[in-house]
């Protein structure tokens, strides 16, 4: 196992060995983050993302992010190019709240391409808009 994994396993198993002392769920719960993070003058989000299983099913996830800061997306923007997959993932796990960042961890190993929709959503955040016009002066 090379060094840098077995490091993430480490930071994961403590985050998890931390969530059981505090006497929390590891997934936090919803209701008590909002109460939480509303009182706070941190801009934080919360973003809810839909995955349709199969036909038949749909499963939704709500995580609270904060406004990605400029050092942020500067990461993204210069790995986009490499891998959409990891610039994604990396700008999500950057901008998630820490309490919710183990179960996100377990979510993306399910869903990988969840960081791409989560991403997006981030990035409009920033500005990136769906639809922008140029006229002719």
């Amino acid at each position: 196992m090379n060094e840098k994994k077995e490091m993430e396993l480490i930071r994961a198993g403590k985050e998890a060995e931390q969530a059981a002392k505090n006497g929390t769920e590891q997934s936090g719960d919803i209701e008590s983050l909002k109460i939480k993070y509303s009182g706070t003058e941190e801009k934080i989000y919360t973003v809810t993302t839909t995955v349709q299983v199969d036909d038949d099913t749909e499963e939704a996830f709500t995580y609270f992010f904060r406004k990605p800061k400029p050092a942020s997306y500067d990461r993204y923007v210069k790995t986009i190019s490499n891998s959409v997959t990891k610039a994604s993932k990396s700008f999500v796990f950057d901008n998630i709240i820490e309490e919710q960042r183990f179960e996100l961890r377990n979510t993306v190993e399910e869903y990988p391409a969840i960081t791409i929709s989560l991403a997006d959503k981030l990035l409009r955040m920033l500005g990136l808009a769906d639809t922008t016009s140029v006229k002719k002066l």
